[in-house]
């Protein structure tokens, strides 16, 4: 009976998810050491040591995660969420240790927690729980009700640091979280249209401007197909049209750092040497490594210093500088192939639960590698968007760790319906 269930259990272990975690830790560790080999520091001070003791930290996490049981994760998620606000209250009332005008950590001598990752992990049990036993509907509002005052708390919380890009991943998880609590596509486009309104709307070019119409009549179509009741239709249509007159207040709403992000991604060269100069020597990175790169160590732009925050946010241009194109596409399959294996829990059960937290820490991960990346080449505007795996920093290597855990946990702990 037992060496049955062992064996069941065995089958659940997805050993290749395994693998290719411990293939990104080794090639995060390796970056790192790359882009910081050249500071005066004994090992044990050094960001690749400590990056190896993260992951060993959040390796022993994750461990403990596997064998919790689903329902005390159930148990357990208000209590998690309010203790994630209490501790974005501490960060940002009380004792934020402030770096380049941000105040998102809690220095505790030893190691600084950056409170937002772990409120990243409690909002999502926390709104997988709510949301496995109350599918929402876009005909019933009152179902959007309690979704929306457990988003906006953390969310304005963050924000408030400010931190928007990471305010952005709640956001996406929530979005992704209302699919699969029973949203249809059309029903997402509709909730995403105002905001498109105001991307769309910002701009005065004729092209925008074009695009802006084509999203109206868009929304009008979607609302005659859903045939929504008559208050609903009119609110997002009112929605789309004020959100497209009021992007200049959205704009001003932004902080200054935040504008000048967005007016060095449209262009880089207005400030080469200021705020544009970070996307510069990005691409001069990237597209110096060509097929192959320059080999391990041998990147002129990292180990001149002309990269900033290599070993943060720009690790990945320190990837393709020194391992060019084919490391890149090696990184990039592996995290496709990370993803895939994520993603396949769900098809092992049909309890919402597991299907919500599994897609809502892949969404995590995605939304990081897709803005981690396009800022680098200059696809976006320069984010604190860490890339999984490979950028160093403690709180964000264990979230991941943990993250991690709570996937497989889903698979090994999870029963067939």
């Amino acid at each position: 009976m037992s060496s049955g269930r062992f064996l069941d259990n065995s089958l659940k272990f997805d050993w290749v998810f395994m693998l290719v975690t411990f293939a990104l830790m080794a090639c995060g560790v390796t970056l790192v050491y790359t882009a910081t080999v050249n500071e005066d520091a004994v090992f044990y001070e050094s960001f690749w040591f400590k990056q190896i003791i993260y992951f060993v930290c959040g390796c022993v996490l994750a461990s403990g995660i596997v064998f919790l049981k689903i329902d005390w994760l159930k148990r357990m998620a208000v209590p998690l969420y309010a203790v994630s606000l209490v501790l974005l209250c501490v960060v940002l009332f009380f004792a934020g240790d402030v770096v380049k005008g941000a105040g998102r950590w809690i220095d505790l001598g030893f190691f600084k927690l950056q409170p937002s990752e772990f409120a990243k992990i409690a909002y999502l049990i926390t709104i997988s729980y709510w949301l496995s036993s109350h599918p929402v509907s876009l005909r019933k509002v009152k179902t959007f009700v309690v979704p929306f005052f457990l988003f906006i708390v953390p969310f304005a919380l963050v924000l408030k640091q400010p931190d928007l890009s990471t305010a952005l991943v709640f956001i996406a998880v929530t979005y992704v979280g209302f699919f699969f609590a029973g949203l249809t596509l059309t029903d997402m486009f509709l909730l995403s249209s105002p905001v498109l309104s105001v991307l769309f709307s910002h701009s005065q070019t004729t092209v925008f401007q074009v695009l802006w119409g084509l999203l109206i009549c868009a929304v009008v179509f979607a609302l005659v197909r859903r045939r929504l009741p008559k208050a609903l239709t009119i609110f997002f249509l009112a929605a789309n049209i004020l959100a497209g007159y009021a992007s200049s207040m959205a704009w001003n709403m932004l902080e200054p750092h935040q504008q000048k992000r967005v007016n060095t991604f449209l262009n880089p060269m207005s400030d080469p040497l200021g705020d544009g100069y970070q996307v510069l020597q990005s691409l001069t990175a990237i597209g110096s490594g060509g097929l192959t790169g320059k080999g391990f160590g041998n990147g002129t732009q990292t180990n001149l210093a002309f990269l900033p925050e290599e070993h943060t946010d720009f690790i990945f241009s320190v990837l393709g500088e020194q391992f060019g194109f084919l490391g890149c596409a090696f990184i990039l399959g592996l995290y496709v192939l990370f993803l895939w294996r994520a993603t396949s829990t769900c098809k092992l059960y049909s309890d919402p639960f597991i299907t919500l937290i599994v897609m809502g820490a892949s969404t995590i991960f995605l939304f990081h590698i897709l803005v981690n990346i396009a800022m680098t080449i200059g696809l976006m505007p320069v984010t604190g968007l860490p890339l999984p795996f490979l950028s160093y920093g403690g709180s964000f290597a264990m979230t991941c760790m943990v993250l991690v855990g709570g996937i497989i946990c889903m698979r090994y702990q999870g029963r067939r319906q």
